[in-house]
């Protein structure tokens, strides 16, 4: 369930992106910043119920 709700948040981003006009680059930056953030926040919280 975890990865569904993912790549709908990743798509709704980049198409988002898209219809703004941002360029290319920008839009992979903007994708990895939010993976990695992602991924941080999933370490925080399983470090905080172990």
């Amino acid at each position: 369930l975890g990865t569904f709700i993912g790549v709908l948040i990743i798509g709704v981003l980049r198409n988002g992106l898209v219809l703004l006009g941002i360029s290319p680059f920008w839009q992979m930056l903007l994708v990895g910043l939010v993976i990695i953030g992602a991924v941080g926040i999933d370490m925080w919280t399983r470090r905080e119920t172990t």
